[in-house]
């Protein structure tokens, strides 16, 4: 059974992302996850959860291949090459990221709202 993320636990999963970066050409066809992942993750639920949350899109006209990364209030990051990902396979990246970072911070005693 694959893992079920409630928008209760995502709310609180988002909270160790710092900035998400999101690059790529509106009319290329290979940004589609990109730009889903981007209308996505603009939601009022994640941006009341986390309004430290900085999202920068850089859309643009170059031929570059969509790029999409994520950096977490531990000071690591994940990039994604968005035409190889879909966007739901990219946040379920993520989330797994934040998982881990959520049971570390538990187990030191640390809380991720003072970061």
């Amino acid at each position: 059974m694959p893992l079920k993320i409630t928008k209760v636990m995502s709310s609180h999963l988002i909270k160790y992302v710092r900035t998400i970066d999101v690059a790529f050409n509106p009319f290329d066809m290979r940004t589609r996850s990109a730009r889903e992942l981007l209308r996505q993750v603009n939601s009022e639920r994640f941006q009341h959860a986390n309004p430290k949350l900085k999202i920068n899109p850089d859309i643009h006209s170059k031929p570059n291949a969509p790029l999409v990364k994520f950096a977490f209030v531990d000071g690591t990051d994940v990039s994604f090459d968005s035409r190889e990902y879909l966007a739901n396979e990219m946040l379920l990246d993520v989330w797994k990221t934040t998982m881990k970072m959520d049971d570390d911070f538990e187990m030191e005693g640390k809380n991720v709202d003072d970061m």
